[in-house]
């Protein structure tokens, strides 16, 4: 779990981002998440659990993530920048995402009253004036939008059903007592290492196979250094925060080093481009004070962390199971 802490950011990959972002605000942020009207192409674009998203749907999306990128790139703005992220497979992802969620919704029983939706309608910034909410105001934005308030309404519900999905997945989640301090003491600590490198570990599977047996059996250091043939290197003392240039697969390299105690040998840490094999010579753990003076808002940024984290997991494993179907001729 340590390990993961450390990249809960980066786990995340872009789609799950553009699916969580999809249901937290967008509708407050964008009016007309589904509000194409007119003549236009009635394709699909994907079916969810025989349910078909309209081609227009994924059109707006793409349309209104292509101007957030024209806009913050300014004059450095590309489409193939859009192609190198698979902007258009990453707004499918997304509409797939949402309305597996809404599937998600209906089988816990997750309802939005008309209480609830009035309150945020009424908490919405767009619909105040000096004196608060507004109804004229409401009607002439949605109109302005081309939206009608069943429309705006529809929407909204289903934004907050799928808001109240992650918090009763996210509500669950809870630090274990020591998981702060130990995710605090991964994060902040430097180690010395002792390693050997395979940089060619397809060539060198045999002997890789043997010093993995041998760190298995727990053997001394010693003697796997001689079966591997190989000259150990030693590090200087690193950090998560320090760089390490003629280490491939540095972020595996640390991830597993700085979980590690004093004296400890690792598994073979299998990377994209060369594995290796570590001992930590020494470890400097931050100082418990410190820990204490941090402690409540550390604790705090690691239990979000941690649910996003649960809440990308579950999302996975939702998508795996649904059954899609893309229409890729129609991207």
């Amino acid at each position: 779990m340590l390990k993961r802490m450390r990249g809960y950011t980066k786990a995340l990959s872009v789609t799950l981002w553009l699916v969580i972002f999809a249901f937290i605000g967008t509708t407050f942020l964008v009016w007309g998440f589904r509000s194409t009207s007119g003549p236009g192409r009635q394709d699909t674009i994907a079916a969810v659990e025989g349910e078909k998203i309209p081609y227009a749907d994924y059109q707006e999306v793409y349309q209104r993530q292509y101007r957030q990128y024209q806009e913050k790139l300014g004059d450095k703005f590309d489409e193939k920048i859009l192609e190198q992220l698979n902007l258009k497979r990453q707004v499918v992802e997304g509409l797939i995402g949402r309305r597996l969620l809404l599937h998600e919704a209906k089988r816990l029983g997750i309802v939005i009253g008309s209480d609830e939706l009035v309150a945020e309608i009424t908490t919405i910034p767009a619909f105040s004036d000096a004196t608060g909410f507004s109804r004229d105001r409401y009607l002439r934005a949605l109109q302005s939008a081309r939206l009608t308030p069943e429309r705006f309404e529809e929407s909204l519900r289903e934004d907050l059903l799928l808001r109240k999905v992650q918090e009763w997945i996210q509500g669950g989640v809870h630090l274990l007592p020591d998981e702060a301090w130990e995710a605090f003491r991964f994060n902040r600590a430097s180690v010395k290492t002792e390693y050997l490198l395979f940089s060619d570990p397809k060539a060198q599977q045999a002997v890789v196979q043997k010093v993995a047996e041998l760190a298995k059996d727990k053997k001394p250091w010693g003697e796997i250094v001689k079966t591997s043939g190989l000259k150990p290197a030693i590090s200087d003392f690193f950090s998560w925060d320090r760089s390490l240039p003629h280490i491939p697969d540095q972020e595996r390299f640390k991830a597993t080093a700085l979980t590690m105690e004093r004296g400890a040998i690792s598994p073979v840490i299998q990377g994209t481009k060369a594995s290796y094999l570590l001992r930590v010579i020494d470890r400097k753990d931050p100082n418990v004070a410190d820990f204490e003076r941090e402690k409540a808002q550390f604790s705090l940024r690691l239990l979000q962390r941690k649910r996003e984290q649960v809440f990308a997991d579950w999302l996975r494993q939702v998508r795996a199971r649904a059954k899609v179907q893309i229409e890729t001729a129609n991207l």
